[in-house]
């Protein structure tokens, strides 16, 4: 009896002294969670990859990821689309997302003061819509110094960021502008084809500041340059694109507003619409678009026996402009999976994973396939 006493006493001595060591070799959570390593060398320089650095503490503790999205704002309803995207990935993936973005997209300083704003609330990571590259250039350094992983969407920073934008999500707004410009090519060959008089296509934009609108807008002029030859194709009406030519058969006549109101996207769209040689219009997002087919109203030249009009992204006036037969078509992009992707994307770098650019994919639609489930899924009104 005595000598079951001496090891079951040496038995249980054992394991605590066992248990002892293990806790002396392992370092704890605030929360009282499981352990975790620190982190080595090459783990801490992976923001300089396109790997993320995690927030340690958050998910250790069991904290929800903080992610904070700067958009270009709220004056077009694709953004609140993007909103939802976002809100859909965070939810999914149980973190949580603070959207902002300017009144409207011209208000460059405001945008700054909202991403300085999101640094300074140190979140997991920050999804970044940039109006203005060169504004913003010492905001991103100051992410990158932090280790706050930077995800870009909708207009890259093409300037060199010493890694710390990781990713970029967006459509292809080059190659989505020239297929607008293939399929306005396709309705109107007939009349592009060697014409006897000449004849203008107009090309509107919102503003010269917007990367990924004047991607689009490019985009549709050096496609339909190549389409309908570059020695009788002249570009003009701005200088941001000019390329003239003497003598050409086809002028694309570019007109952006002097500023991104109704009235001034209105005046820009009517002054293109009333040229006597015009076949054809093109407008680059849904403010253009918009207001292309708002002037119409009293013009009343788009139509299947008028002039040809394509629009890009939707909103309630383009999309019941497609189904009237106003709008040949437009270019849609699907806005909320570009919020989700961009918002899964920073989750995946906030918790140290690779990540890497993503490219959401464009559709052109018109009445005929406008309520097709791959198509409708994109609208928005």
């Amino acid at each position: 009896m005595k000598n079951t006493r001496k090891i079951m006493t040496f038995l249980v001595s054992g394991l605590l002294a066992a248990s002892m060591f293990a806790g002396c070799g392992s370092s704890t959570t605030s929360g009282g969670g499981s352990s975790s390593p620190a982190l080595t060398d090459s783990q801490a320089t992976d923001s300089q990859t396109n790997e993320g650095t995690p927030s340690g503490d958050a998910n250790a503790a069991g904290d929800a990821l903080k992610i904070e999205v700067v958009s270009k704002g709220f004056q077009v309803d694709f953004w609140k689309m993007v909103n939802k995207g976002c809100t859909e990935a965070a939810e999914a993936n149980g973190a949580t997302v603070n959207f902002v973005g300017p009144a409207s997209e011209a208000n460059i300083s405001e945008q700054i003061e909202q991403f300085s704003n999101a640094l300074n609330k140190a979140p997991d990571a920050i999804c970044f819509a940039p109006l203005d590259q060169d504004a913003s250039m010492d905001l991103i350094a100051q992410a990158g110094s932090s280790n706050i992983p930077l995800i870009t969407f909708d207009a890259n920073i093409e300037a060199d960021t010493g890694g710390a934008v990781l990713a970029f999500v967006a459509t292809d707004n080059v190659a989505a502008g020239a297929h607008a410009a293939d399929k306005m090519y396709e309705k109107l060959k007939d009349k592009l084809a060697d014409p006897a008089e000449t004849v203008r296509i107009g090309v509107m934009a919102q503003d010269t500041t917007s990367k990924s609108v004047a991607q689009r807008t490019k985009g549709f002029i050096d496609r339909m340059v190549s389409l309908c030859g570059a020695e009788t194709t002249s570009v003009e009406g701005h200088d941001m694109y000019n390329a003239k030519v003497d003598n050409a058969k086809v002028i694309l006549d570019v007109g952006i507003p002097a500023e991104t109101t109704d009235a001034a996207g209105n005046t820009t769209a009517q002054t293109l619409l009333n040229k006597s040689d015009i076949i054809g219009i093109y407008g680059s997002n849904e403010f253009s678009a918009k207001a292309i087919v708002n002037v119409n109203e009293s013009l009343q030249k788009l139509g299947p026996d008028g002039v040809c009009a394509i629009g890009f992204d939707s909103g309630a006036v383009q999309v019941q402009a497609i189904r009237d037969g106003i709008l040949f078509g437009s270019i849609t992009q699907d806005p909320v999976q570009i919020g989700y992707t961009v918002v899964e994307t920073a989750i995946k770098a906030a918790r140290g994973e690779s990540v890497s650019n993503v490219s959401v994919p464009f559709h052109f639609y018109d009445a005929s396939n406008a309520d097709d489930p791959q198509i409708a899924s994109c609208l928005y009104e």
